[in-house]
């Protein structure tokens, strides 16, 4: 039988002016009390916003969206936790659609909007056994910003694609209502479902590219993502190879 489990995320919702980083005060309200799934933490202001792999996310305060979301997904394979990165993602894009055509997920973990980076999404999961134990999913999304400190590759925000303010109460309430749609789909165990809308929004799929790993810089093309997350690429030579996070990079798309 599926797991029919449901999550409603932002239930409840929890405001701080300023914090570290949501995703380190939802692992420390993990480690000490009893958390309802879905519980999102919502911040004003980071001063130490979490990226990828020690990478830093910089955002004005009281301009964007910065909060962290707790799940619970211990129907899930360890093996198989990308599932979550692909229902954030996709969850994202169809925020994003209703003000622009042009937008795509850059793999692993990067929202481009009109070609320039909207969002980033950083999951930091906990496992027990073979499964998934708890899920802390941070989304930094930015809405109203239109300066960027130097050295922010190629940021954008809604407001400088759009030209205008957004509520960010309201922004907030719409994609909390298309996470809960995407991730119950996860819930299903709808895992087809959830790859293809993955792959359909992902960027430079099916396409011939540019792409640089740890030997040489060559032409490929992205046909798939495994389960586990890695990226397969065809060569041009007919090999196809799975690359983990950090062992490929596309040449700059701007």
């Amino acid at each position: 039988m599926p797991h029919m489990k449901k999550v409603s995320v932002g239930h409840p919702l929890i405001r701080l002016q300023s914090v570290d980083s949501t995703n380190a005060y939802a692992t420390r309200l993990l480690q000490k009390s009893k958390v309802n799934e879905g519980t999102v933490i919502l911040a004003e202001y980071q001063t130490m916003g979490k990226g990828q792999v020690g990478n830093r996310w910089v955002s004005e305060a009281g301009s964007n969206l910065l909060f962290s979301l707790i799940l619970r997904p211990d129907f899930l394979l360890a093996e198989r936790q990308f599932y979550i990165s692909m229902c954030v993602s996709s969850a994202i894009v169809d925020f994003l659609l209703p003000f622009s055509n042009d937008v795509f997920t850059k793999w692993p973990n990067d929202i481009l909007l009109n070609r320039k980076k909207v969002a980033g999404i950083l999951i930091e999961n906990s496992i027990m056994h073979k499964n998934l134990h708890t899920s802390v999913v941070g989304i930094g999304l930015n809405v109203n910003q239109s300066e960027f400190p130097p050295g922010v590759p190629n940021p954008t925000s809604l407001s400088l694609v759009t030209g205008r303010q957004f509520n960010l109460s309201a922004s907030r309430k719409l994609l909390l209502k298309s996470l809960t749609l995407h991730l119950n789909k996860l819930y299903g165990q709808r895992f087809g479902e959830i790859k293809t809308l993955y792959l359909n929004n992902l960027h430079g799929m099916n396409e011939w590219a540019m792409y640089t790993d740890s030997t040489r810089t060559f032409e490929g093309r992205i046909v798939d993502v495994a389960d586990t997350g890695e990226l397969i690429v065809v060569h041009r030579t007919g090999s196809t190879r799975q690359y983990g996070f950090r062992e490929i990079e596309s040449t700059p798309i701007y």
